[in-house]
């Protein structure tokens, strides 16, 4: 599914304030304060809001509680309303009913040319799991192995997925030294890890990709569905990006980091794949170890 198949109409840049209140806080007229993104910022974001809630909505229905139905709860939809989304520079009024399934076809298509040559595959910074859960429907004789800092989320996907083996979900850490989760593939398996706006939580990428380095012997390929600041042109949209990442404390050297190793090999970066936030789109780099 494609954002311009099933869009309303495009969007002029001038009415984003109708649809975002980010325009109004980068121009400072309305109060926002920069967080610092570190570990407590996301126990308290995230394992005591957003995933505490999703535990208690799947406990209130343990044995038919879905993938898509949590899906639809985070994403705060609303039968019947529009959201401004963006694709490739381009601003998009979408239908609400859309977004699940252009969610599922960015995570599916952009791993898809590599599933074939590959065992397992593993996600860091997962949630619960729906990306992997997503991938799994499509190709269920892999391997999926989440890894996810929150303690709730992880409580979710053993609800979930506690009738398929082949999907789990642990305990991991961006800042640790070592990942268990990749501890547990064998050297000379063919992996393929991949993060969804995940890197994005941390300011720096230097420690996870340090971290991963220690983990080549094993991974085939290594997928980023993030923000990606350096992707942002000096377009008006580009610079408010900038500003939104500035104003959030997200990531803002991945590529950089990448681009000065010589050790891997960049395979591609997609600027602008989709963004149900247009402050917020996701590009998508794929790189190697060589």
């Amino acid at each position: 599914m494609n954002i311009k198949d099933v869009a309303e109409r495009e969007i002029p840049l001038s009415e984003l304030p109708q649809w975002s209140p980010w325009p109004a806080r980068l121009l400072g007229l309305t109060e926002w304060n920069t967080p610092d993104r570190t570990v407590d910022k996301i126990e308290n974001e995230y394992n005591q809001d957003k995933y505490l809630k999703c535990l208690d909505m799947a406990k209130a229905e343990p044995d038919t509680i879905t993938v898509q139905q949590l899906r639809k709860f985070e994403f705060s939809l609303k039968e019947g309303s529009t959201i401004c989304v963006s694709s490739e520079g381009t601003l998009y009024e979408v239908k609400v009913e859309h977004i699940l399934s252009l969610d599922r076809t960015i995570a599916v298509d952009t791993l898809e040319p590599m599933l074939e040559k590959i065992d397992t595959v593993v996600e860091i910074g997962c949630g619960y799991g729906p990306n992997l859960w997503e991938i799994y429907q499509k190709y269920p004789d892999k391997t999926y192995r989440g890894g996810e800092y929150s303690m709730n989320a992880i409580e979710v996907s053993k609800m979930l997925y506690k009738n398929h083996p082949n999907v789990t979900v642990e305990y991991c850490n961006f800042y640790d030294d070592t990942y268990n989760v990749l501890e547990q593939c064998a050297p000379d398996s063919r992996v393929l890890l991949f993060t969804r706006h995940a890197i994005e939580q941390l300011p720096t990428a230097e420690k996870v990709l340090q971290t991963l380095t220690k983990y080549f012997d094993r991974l085939a390929y290594i997928v980023h569905m993030e923000i990606v600041n350096e992707n942002s042109d000096d377009t008006l949209l580009g610079l408010m990006r900038q500003s939104y990442v500035n104003a959030n404390d997200y990531n803002r050297d991945l590529l950089g980091l990448l681009q000065k190793r010589d050790d891997i090999e960049i395979v591609s970066n997609e600027p602008d794949v989709s963004g149900t936030n247009p402050l917020n789109p996701t590009s998508t780099i794929v790189w190697k170890p060589v």
